[in-house]
């Protein structure tokens, strides 16, 4: 991985108004440019790693970033994705303890790494900055809540396509002919860790869902023409 400083500033930032960042003022965000870096990274390089210090902070501003967590036995898991406007890694940074995951690019990635000493000098001169901390924390902990939830009260059917939905919102488009496009950042493996299943019960719920004609998957590609009918077959009320 490679990183450099950026020219850009974090006033013109398009991420910025979602990032904990917005409550700063115009002096606060040029200290920031004067000592961030710009990183660049290709899919499968790693932010960090687990045990690793947290000496900084990451903001993206473009890609996706999953966090994956390794258990004693060697086991890897895919338990978060972060996508552009997020900031990575600020619970380690705030409690000071060693990262409890590790965070790789799962797309082409452009990040902005602020170092520790700035952080600091920011939270202390700005109380409501370290408020929007507390808020994405809650926000995060909120998310993780539903997601238990849901894997206690969902089926599986109803937990993968309420992925493939957030996917679409996040990514997604509608093609000429007015079908719902995703283009899955993930592979089939890290789907079925994000749900909660193995592989093949995956590849087996894509093939029932082609079969039903309820979507159609080509490698990472999905299609799918009713998204009211996709609502209701994952249990979801509009």
């Amino acid at each position: 991985m490679t990183g450099k400083k950026t020219i850009t500033s974090c006033a013109d930032c398009a991420t910025r108004d979602t990032t904990e960042w917005q409550v700063l003022g115009d002096d606060e965000l040029e200290s920031i440019d004067k000592c961030k870096r710009m990183i660049h990274c290709e899919p499968g390089e790693t932010l960090f790693s687990q045990g690793d210090p947290g000496n900084g902070v990451y903001c993206i501003q473009s890609g996706l970033i999953g966090l994956r967590r390794v258990d004693v036995n060697g086991n890897s898991v895919l338990i978060r994705l972060s996508s552009a406007g997020s900031t990575v890694g600020y619970r380690t940074f705030l409690t000071r303890e060693t990262h409890v995951n590790s965070a790789e690019a799962l797309t082409a990635s452009v990040l902005c790494y602020i170092p520790r000493p700035r952080v600091e000098q920011l939270l202390k001169a700005n109380p409501l900055l370290g408020e929007r901390f507390l808020q994405h924390f809650c926000d995060d902990a909120a998310e993780t809540e539903s997601d238990y939830v849901r894997s206690l009260t969902m089926g599986m059917k109803s937990r993968f396509l309420h992925l493939i939905l957030i996917f679409y919102e996040r990514f997604g488009y509608r093609d000429e002919d007015g079908n719902a496009i995703v283009e899955l950042p993930v592979k089939r493996g890290e789907l079925a860790e994000l749900v909660g299943v193995r592989p093949e019960s995956i590849s087996r719920l894509i093939d029932q869902l082609q079969s039903d004609e309820i979507m159609c998957f080509n490698d990472r590609r999905v299609q799918f023409s009713d998204v009211d009918e996709v609502l209701q077959q994952a249990g979801i009320t509009v």
